[in-house]
């Protein structure tokens, strides 16, 4: 009769226990989530009495990984905590599965299986353009080619503020226009650009470039058309070309031709130097060589362009060689 009691009070006792099972959920990440290089996976629980273990085994194509933590329950049996789920560059992207546990001495917990997908490579900037501290006026073409499979969002601002059609989604190459002559003041600015994955990995990219919209002002500092030139002569020809902002003057924008008084081409003058002046002025330094046939009286023409695009006035003295 002891017996048979005995009995009755120990499969009362296992019954209580296994009819008092605990609660267990993990709240992030949660099923379908993306998972950058760094993450934590948190938990949450009740029905706890003692020390409860948390076990995640991530399963990858290329194997599996395990990390656990331990934590203590509160007073109403309520329990959190945090696991590391973090992955190297190096490692399978696609698709994982976790499996989490809880474990408790005389409770038990459902287990949670979740699917997530890895991805821990950064959006790669491949092509862009305008190109960095360029020159520019007008509308603005602004191109970003980026290599990257999971595209979340990208944005692109100038100035700090956004422009008409600068945010999408999927697209990896972007493209919008920029008007520049909504500005006020021409001067320095700067496109940025801003790209994330699903996962969270993040891209950014600056253009500082500069607004230029005045043309450049070229003088023909020699010859004057009373210079005097010794008849069959090679004559050096300098032209200054300035403009608002230091650099914006290049010299593959001067064209110094020598024309005959009628308009037409006749030669044109070689190049022998290209300096800095200062107040952001260069000065173009040539050599007109004597050549039979030359004309007795011609023009020098120079002809002007800076790396915005902007063109100077012309500029011509006619040259009377021992006039």
């Amino acid at each position: 009769m002891k017996v048979i009691r005995f009995g009755l009070i120990v499969a009362g006792i296992c019954s209580a226990l296994s009819a008092f099972a605990g609660t267990f959920s993990v709240t992030t990440p949660t099923n379908g989530a993306w998972l950058g290089s760094t993450n934590t996976l948190n938990f949450t629980g009740n029905g706890a009495h003692v020390q409860i273990t948390v076990q995640a085994v991530v399963t990858s194509p290329s194997g599996s990984t395990t990390v656990s933590t331990t934590v203590n329950p509160d007073f109403n049996g309520n329990f959190t905590g945090t696991l590391p789920l973090n992955f190297s560059p190096s490692v399978a992207q696609g698709d994982y599965t976790i499996a989490v546990t809880a474990t408790e001495l005389g409770n038990t917990y459902a287990p949670v299986n979740l699917n997530v997908k890895v991805d821990t490579k950064t959006p790669k900037l491949l092509e862009f353009t305008p190109a960095q501290n360029s020159f520019s006026k007008g509308t603005i073409p602004i191109f970003f080619k980026i290599l990257e499979a999971n595209m979340k969002e990208w944005r692109i601002t100038v100035g700090g503020a956004d422009i008409p059609n600068n945010t999408g989604t999927t697209e990896t190459n972007l493209s919008v226009n920029y008007d520049s002559s909504t500005l006020e003041n021409d001067g320095s600015q700067n496109i940025a650009l801003s790209a994330k994955d699903q996962a969270g990995n993040t891209l950014s990219y600056s253009i500082p470039l500069t607004i230029d919209r005045k043309a450049p002002n070229s003088i023909i500092q020699f010859p004057q058309s009373t210079s005097p030139i010794r008849p069959r002569s090679d004559i050096n020809v300098i032209v200054d070309v300035a403009d608002q902002f230091s650099g914006a003057v290049d010299l593959t924008g001067i064209d110094v031709v020598i024309q005959r008084t009628d308009g037409s081409f006749f030669t044109r003058a070689a190049r022998i130097a290209w300096k800095d002046v200062g107040n952001n002025t260069w000065r173009w330094t040539g050599r007109l060589r004597y050549r039979s046939g030359m004309p007795t009286t011609f023009k020098i023409v120079v002809s002007a362009l800076d790396k915005a695009g902007n063109v100077a006035v012309r500029q011509e003295v006619t040259i009377h060689p021992g006039g």
